[in-house]
């Protein structure tokens, strides 16, 4: 008995050693995936000073909403409401033009002229936004 009891609590501490194992890796991973996932905080008279460094790459710009606008249509294949919301951000370095797309369902930020905002999306002399965070 005493045996069985010892080799029942062997496999339990080598169970507790792999499963800390295989978090501190999930960990690790979450971390890298979050690193190479961040966007650059950038600010837009940079974007308009070298459009090509940025062409394509994810950038962080943060600024005041202007000329909002709003859009919905009815997508042909999926069926579904889609909201695409245009507008200006200013941070006070420069303006560029915005555009988020989004499943009107899912319930996107909405924004509106004056809110404070931090967007991030990929640069393509506008930026195609894919984050929105009212600050």
């Amino acid at each position: 008995m005493l045996h069985e009891q010892h080799i029942s609590q062997r496999g339990g501490n080598v169970m507790n050693s792999t499963i800390r194992v295989i978090a501190v890796a999930l960990v690790g991973l979450a971390g890298l995936v979050s690193v190479a996932g961040a966007a650059d905080p950038v600010s837009i008279s940079s974007l308009q000073a070298y459009p090509e460094a940025y062409k394509m790459k994810v950038v962080q710009v943060t600024g005041v909403v202007s000329e909002y606008q709003m859009h919905h249509f009815i997508g042909s294949n999926s069926k579904l409401e889609k909201c695409i919301q245009n507008f200006l951000v200013d941070d006070g370095s420069g303006m560029i033009e915005a555009s988020y797309a989004a499943l009107c369902q899912m319930g996107p930020v909405l924004l509106k002229d004056g809110d404070q905002v931090t967007i991030e999306g990929h640069y393509l002399g506008t930026l195609d936004v894919k984050a929105v965070k009212k600050n």
